[in-house]
């Protein structure tokens, strides 16, 4: 009985680490009071499929809605704290997140759970394959019904730390990742959005979509210590700063690099290519492999 106990409670101590859970560890613990599901996918798709109590949530209404603003940024903290209370988090949440696996969900997760660590929580994970892979392994734990929501009560603790300006891109000392596609970084294509041709001075490419298998699930953590610790030569003392087109495509790189490989001293550029690659005094470089 102790043995089991003690095994339970190293997979519950697990569970709380893990920045990508399984389907299989989500479901074991469904019964957890703690746990907070959030659907980010399409709220139709969601209407019409989603996990077992998942609560669905839209993106956008964490972003600041002034139309004078040149590139998207979070909203107030206020406006975040109230928005996560209202979808029933609390300050021991344990926070998974998971879309219906078309591109524009899957950054709307990552995003997500950016926000959630930028607002102070620790739990924060994601579905590793999304909800395809739930529904391949549990096709009969999905509902159509919509959850009954009781308010939370989290008090945000804002980590201003966590986002990047282009005095932070600046400081010499840094690493810089372009989270962004090949041709972007080198600068055969431009991005949507953007003047500036090919990427920040000195930054590695590091494509997210690399990052992940054919069924969205993440490549293993061997081949992501060959790439980040191996390639980049990233340790806990780097200075990272993350970057893409914007905050939103950044994020995904963000969280397997901060949350996943558990290295805390890395940033999102928050304004990204929309800021730097549109002003006429922050350089790109076009043709270059750094």
């Amino acid at each position: 009985m102790k043995y089991f106990l003690l095994l339970t409670l190293s997979f519950f101590s697990l569970f709380a680490s893990d920045a990508f859970v399984t389907p299989a560890q989500l479901k074991s613990s469904l019964d957890d009071k703690n746990i907070i599901i959030l659907d980010v996918s399409n709220e139709e798709l969601y209407k019409t499929s989603h996990i077992k109590g998942a609560i669905h949530t839209n993106v956008k209404k964490f972003i600041d809605k002034n139309p004078l603003n040149k590139y998207p940024t979070l909203a107030t903290d206020e406006i975040i704290q109230a928005a996560l209370r209202k979808l029933g988090i609390n300050d021991d949440s344990k926070v998974i997140i998971y879309s219906h696996n078309s591109k524009e969900a899957i950054f709307d997760s990552s995003y997500l759970a950016f926000i959630l660590l930028y607002s102070g929580l620790e739990d924060v994970s994601i579905l590793d394959g999304g909800y395809m892979a739930w529904v391949f392994e549990n096709n009969l734990l999905v509902s159509s019904l919509i959850p009954k929501i009781k308010n939370g009560t989290v008090t945000i603790k804002p980590r201003k730390h966590l986002i990047a300006t282009t005095k932070d891109i600046q400081n010499s000392d840094v690493k810089i990742l372009d989270a962004r596609s090949y041709d972007d970084y080198y600068g055969i294509s431009r991005s949507d959005g953007v003047l500036g041709v090919g990427h920040i001075k000195g930054a590695k490419c590091s494509y997210t979509a690399t990052k992940f298998l054919k069924d969205n699930t993440l490549r293993a953590k061997s081949e992501l210590d060959d790439i980040y610790l191996a390639g980049f030569a990233l340790d806990n003392d780097s200075e990272i700063i993350i970057y893409s087109r914007d905050a939103l495509s950044a994020s995904m790189e963000f969280f397997i690099v901060y949350q996943h490989m558990g290295l805390k001293n890395t940033k999102l550029y928050e304004a990204s290519l929309l800021e730097w690659g549109n002003e006429k005094n922050l350089p790109m470089t076009r043709f270059k492999w750094e």
